[in-house]
């Protein structure tokens, strides 16, 4: 029984690659086109940001993120995102696995998901849940941390045979 749980919860674990970069053959989420829809835009072009409110959608290959603010910063003398940070109400979305946070960082470069403040990720029935919960995109692995006052949270369903 010890063994079967423990096969879940890494399996759970395991869910992320974004929430999260989908199969080996389709083309890495950074190398795809991201589309962003908000009911505002402020391009700050000194800065090299450029700041989405609203209703923020955004979209990457099969990743929808939604937010109500989201900023893109991009690398100094490329236009090439380096990170999109998004606050207020987070929900990312792939495929079957749902995640929400209270705010949520993307590193392109590094390939990494950060999710913080009552971070959730859901697949099925299944839920982790923690402070912070990091997830590696390139790597197939994740990081979940409690708060000071919290712990992390496991619920595993096991897999039901079909009749």
């Amino acid at each position: 029984m010890k063994r079967l749980i423990l096969l879940l919860l890494i399996g759970l674990l395991t869910i992320a690659p974004l929430l999260f970069a989908a199969e080996a053959q389709l083309p890495k989420p950074a190398e795809l086109p991201v589309e962003v829809t908000a009911s505002k835009l402020e391009a700050l072009q000194q800065q090299r940001q450029a700041i989405f409110s609203g209703e923020v959608v955004a979209k990457q290959g099969d990743i929808t993120l939604y937010s109500d603010k989201l900023i893109v910063f991009l690398l100094p003398d490329q236009d090439q995102v380096e990170r999109m940070e998004a606050t207020g109400k987070v929900r990312v979305i792939q495929l079957d696995r749902t995640a929400t946070a209270d705010r949520a960082v993307y590193h392109q470069q590094q390939g990494t998901l950060l999710l913080y403040g009552n971070a959730k990720v859901h697949q099925g029935q299944n839920e982790i849940s923690g402070e912070e919960i990091i997830v590696y995109l390139q790597e197939d692995r994740s990081v979940v941390k409690s708060g000071d006052t919290g712990r992390v949270k496991a619920i595993l369903f096991p897999k039901q045979e079909q009749q």
